[in-house]
């Protein structure tokens, strides 16, 4: 197993486990929920979501289409398009043309030319061949006809067999069908019609039969001279009439080199142009290039309707942090879609609202694309897959059989990628093993690829996934198309052109912003240096500013080491110097703190270490009113109490300080922690660490488990895994071991419980 994922570096104090806002309570175990946004003034994509525990027509058949002649094979051609192109899905199904061989190609004009040269003498070539041989076909035409009553043959002519020709052989002239009888003179015959011979008079009953088979024999002839030399006229005519086509066509052609000389210099002409995706006709547009639209407010004149996400949102409250952000930077959200809308957020093209957006020319873009207009303060046009809404009904799992592993991709990119397989519906794990069954590679390097190579694991480009993404479900077939298969790519995440043709059309048009919503956007004028001094400041900066640095120190067993969860970092600075002030100091470590600072009750890392360690949990009352008192007062008026939270999650906080403080929860207890864990295996392994227990570092073998179970007096072994490693389990579970997720860990240290039912994979 190899793993060169950045999930096992040590990760922020402040990362919440519950992927929500620190200061937004979750459900444990919450319908669809996707990894916080890290960056503050971005919404959070992934709040809501936890992390994700036709064929070709045969040769022969090709073959005798196209040889039946320019006629015939420009007359069915659409047929035989229709007859390999693979059914039409609802979801948009677009083979890649690259892969497909080329059908129906005219012949080389040299070939065309050569066959040309001397029609004449290959008509008479083939028909002197055709006249040369079968003489067992025409013995066996001459039985049936003898034993005809009917002595007349069919009116209707026998097919050619110039309609089977190969496709080289076309404009070459036909051998005429078989006849019986040669156009020499026939040899003396037994019984001439003239005259009888003089000796042996032959009898009536004799001859009746001999004169039959002659006459039988002469029509034939007939039959066959009057076809072959219908068709010789026919082929005659059909040559000609090419031939002028293609004098017509040298024409053409000598009037364009005349016209271009420096084509001349060059013997064979070039290679036909590699064929290119599609440009879009247009350039795209955000706002309108000639207003000047001010960075706080350049979602200005965005009006947006809200799809597919609400209903996925466990959290009411996150859908209007959504709003508010899009209202701070100048936008507008309207509670339903309607005409005055012009962005359309959604995750699926599945969904009337979508329908509605496309035909109306509305933008139509994700949550990720907001994310990422806010990062940059600018309203740019949609430039990655993950801009686009997916191609399938939202919970649509095209890759459900995939478990996906990247390389060479690193912080933004490689979350993309997380966020992009689970959006496909398949696993995704940090490391790489036999179980695997594509790895995303940005180059073709590094120790994962070289091992994939080795299992036979095959390897494509971040392309492969966003045009699934995009509804091109035959990439699930095409892993070894070249396409794919080519890496070092300048954006790997740009949409294939042909794929969002119709996603992209609104940006063609600049939106316009009047200049009534940009005069009520000015900003008020910026206070110069001077008058900024005159303005009084808030009393509590003036107070912590002007108090010097405080002379007294507190003994050890007095001096209270805190820490701080749920804070915006100016926040957390102010607390700071007021803890300075009164002789307190800030915990290295969350094992060393004392105190630990909170609003409400927030499964972040520190929180939930914390629970196990410290010995009050406080609000940040406690701090203000000791540094009122100019003193540490006693912590029991201000202890921590989070009714919503403690509903939420069924426990008292109080209690679980006491029962922590009685005795470790993980005390004298080993767990095996898959690698693939969310949160991280580091994260999780410093919750069970303070809470008592250790990690082992490689999976118990079933023996030791055993051993272990029956032996009361040996340390239990607990197996913690998520959805995405249950492959790493299946030993386990088939000798019904049980396995648990992550809430066993982390509910259980925020309720000081352990339940061995309600977090076990079945």
């Amino acid at each position: 197993m190899f793993d060169d994922s950045s999930d096992s570096s040590p990760e922020k104090q402040e990362r919440n486990l519950n992927w929500t806002p620190a200061e937004v309570p979750q459900m444990a175990a919450a319908k669809r929920r996707l990894p916080s946004g890290k960056e503050p003034g971005l919404i959070n994509l992934c709040a809501n979501v936890p992390p994700v525990p036709g064929g070709i027509l045969p040769p022969d058949g090709r073959g005798g289409l196209l040889g039946a002649g320019p006629s015939l094979q420009s007359s069915e051609r659409p047929d035989m398009a229709a007859a390999w192109s693979p059914a039409v899905r609802t979801l948009r199904n677009i083979t890649n043309s690259a892969d497909v061989p080329q059908m129906g190609r005219p012949a080389n004009v040299a070939h065309i030319l050569h066959s040309l040269s001397a029609p004449t003498k290959s008509l008479e070539q083939q028909a002197s061949h055709g006249q040369q041989g079968h003489a067992g076909a025409g013995a066996l035409l001459f039985g049936q006809a003898k034993g005809t009553p009917e002595p007349h043959p069919s009116p209707q002519p026998p097919q050619h067999p110039v309609l089977h020709l190969p496709q080289q052989q076309i404009m070459q002239i036909p051998q005429p069908p078989p006849h019986p009888f040669p156009q020499q003179p026939p040899p003396p015959h037994p019984f001439p019609q003239a005259q009888p011979h003089p000796f042996s008079q032959p009898r009536p009953q004799q001859l009746q039969p001999l004169q039959q088979q002659q006459a039988l024999q002469q029509q034939l002839h007939q039959l066959q001279q009057q076809q072959l030399a219908q068709l010789q006229q026919q082929q005659l005519q059909r040559l000609h009439q090419q031939q002028q086509q293609q004098q017509q066509l040298q024409a053409h052609s000598a009037q364009h080199l005349s016209q271009t000389p420096q084509a001349l210099q060059h013997q064979a002409p070039p290679p036909p142009p590699l064929p290119q995706p599609p440009l879009p006709p247009q350039p795209l547009f955000g706002h309108d290039p000639a207003v000047e639209i001010p960075e706080e407010g350049f979602l200005l004149g965005c009006v947006f309707a809200i799809a597919d996400y609400p209903e996925q949102m466990s959290d009411k409250q996150l859908l209007a942090t959504w709003k508010r952000i899009i209202q701070a930077h100048g936008g507008a959200v309207d509670p339903t879609f309607s005409s005055r809308c012009t962005h359309l957020l959604c995750e699926s093209q599945v969904s009337g609202a979508f329908a509605q957006a496309l035909r109306e020319r509305k933008r139509c873009v994700t949550a990720h694309w907001l994310n990422s207009v806010l990062k940059r303060k600018q309203l740019l046009p949609p430039h990655r897959a993950l801009h686009f809404p997916v191609a399938f009904p939202p919970g649509g799992r095209p890759c459900a059989q995939h478990i996906i592993s990247v390389t060479g991709f690193v912080d933004g990119d490689r979350d993309d990628l997380k966020l992009m397989a689970y959006l496909a519906g398949a696993k995704y794990t940090g490391y790489l093993c036999r179980s695997n069954t594509v790895l995303i590679c940005r180059e073709p390097a590094g120790l994962k690829y070289e091992k994939a190579k080795e299992w036979r694991i095959p390897c494509v480009n971040a392309q492969w996934l966003g045009d699934i993404l995009l509804g091109h479900l035959e990439a699930l077939r095409q892993v070894q198309c070249s396409r794919y298969t080519t890496f070092n790519l300048p954006d790997p995440f740009a949409p294939t052109p042909h794929l969002v043709l119709n996603l992209l059309d609104a940006w063609r048009v600049p939106l316009k912003v009047s200049p009534e919503l940009l005069m009520g956007l000015r900003p008020p004028p910026r206070l110069k240096q001077s008058e900024g001094t005159s303005v009084q400041p808030c009393s509590k900066r003036a107070r912590i500013e002007d108090i010097p640095p405080p002379t007294k120190k507190l003994a050890p067993e007095l001096t209270p080491l805190v820490l701080f969860t749920g804070f915006e970092p100016a926040q957390v600075q102010q607390y700071i110097k007021k803890l300075y002030i009164l002789g307190g100091d800030v915990a290295e470590s969350v094992p060393k703190c004392t105190h630990l600072i909170a609003s409400k009750v927030t499964r972040t890392v520190k929180f939930l270490t914390a629970v196990s360690v410290v010995k009050h949990i406080v609000t940040p009352e406690w701090l203000d009113e000791s540094f009122r008192c100019q003193k540490f007062i006693d912590e029991q008026s201000y202890l921590l109490r989070d009714a919503e939270a403690e509903v939420l999650f069924s426990f008292s906080l109080e209690e679980s300080l006491k029962r922590a403080h009685v005795s470790p929860l993980f005390k004298a207890k080993y767990f095996y922690i898959t690698p693939g864990i969310c949160p991280s295996l580091s994260t999780m392994k410093a919750i069970v660490e303070c809470a008592g227990g250790k990690v082992l570092s490689k999976p118990p073998s079933f023996r030791k488990l055993l051993e272990h179970k029956q032996n009361k007096s040996l340390s239990e072994i607990v197996l913690i895994s998520c959805e995405n490693d249950l492959h790493l389990c299946r030993e386990y579970f088939a000798r019904g071991i049980d396995v648990h997720n992550a809430e066993f860990v982390l509910t259980g240290v925020l309720t000081q419980t352990l339940d061995y039912e309600s977090y076990k994979f079945n």
